[in-house]
């Protein structure tokens, strides 16, 4: 793992280029595409760089009431991801911690990990987080004309990208969140060493900035399930908590939290 000081020159991603237009030129479906990107870099990397990542609003877990199961219901809301793209769940979603979420609008096998398998017990119980990404899958086909002038059948091509998520349990905390959890308390210690005198003057730190995250997930709630005799057929409310979920403050929360500081 990096240390603080090694990060201080890190930046994700490569410089972007944004189309330059001039007259008669020539347009393809890749200079699209690459019009389209470049906007999307641009607000991923202000996302990160700006505001950080977390659960913004909303995104409540809570158990499915009247349900002989161990099912939890996420409500709607908006996080942004460790790598700056916006998530909005938008309808509730059921999840089951035996077979994850069903019928999700881009829900495709996430082959990295720490999904895993349900790990042993340690003391009677097991830990489980419900975990968000964001996803993205084509939509809306349409009828292709052949290119050329023979009798071929039209074929079909997706005309559109929804932005949407994918919720699964993880049997495993985040990467992204350990290093988050390290660079906040080095980020906290170092400004608590400083005198009140340095705090407020230009001797305060200027912050590194954040490290490339490849890890898409933000935990959102984290269930304990016990394995013990005698337990529970159902999530109760007692067994979810959001010990490990990271609140990523909106600019309007935080004015109104300076206002009411004394």
């Amino acid at each position: 793992m990096a240390t603080m000081m090694e990060t201080n020159c890190l930046c994700c991603g490569k410089p972007i280029e944004r189309l330059r237009y001039f007259p008669r030129q020539l347009l393809t479906a890749d200079d699209m595409r690459a019009e389209q990107e470049y906007v999307r870099e641009k607000l991923r990397r202000h996302n990160r760089y700006l505001h950080g990542w977390g659960v913004v609003c909303g995104c409540a877990v809570e158990p499915v009431a009247n349900v002989k199961s161990w099912r939890v219901r996420v409500c709607p809301g908006y996080a942004v991801g460790p790598q700056g793209d916006e998530i909005w769940i938008s309808d509730c979603v059921e999840v089951d911690l035996k077979s994850g979420a069903k019928d999700q609008p881009c829900s495709v096998r996430w082959p990295c990990p720490p999904v895993g398998e349900m790990p042993p017990d340690r003391d009677g119980r097991i830990t489980a987080y419900i975990a968000l990404r964001y996803a993205e899958c084509f939509s809306r086909p349409v009828r292709v004309h052949p290119a050329g002038c023979g009798c071929d059948e039209m074929g079909c091509e997706y005309s559109r990208v929804l932005d949407s998520f994918e919720i699964k349990v993880l049997w495993q905390l985040p990467q992204s969140h350990i290093d988050a959890k390290n660079d906040d308390t080095h980020w906290c210690d170092t400004f608590k060493k400083l005198t009140p005198a340095e705090q407020r003057g230009h001797a305060f730190p200027t912050p590194p900035c954040p490290r490339c995250e490849s890890d898409p997930w933000v935990v959102l709630a984290t269930v304990i399930i016990s394995t013990k005799e005698n337990v529970p057929t159902s999530v109760l409310p007692e067994h979810i908590s959001y010990v490990d979920r990271r609140v990523l403050l909106a600019t309007q929360r935080v004015q109104v939290a300076t206002m009411c500081l004394p």
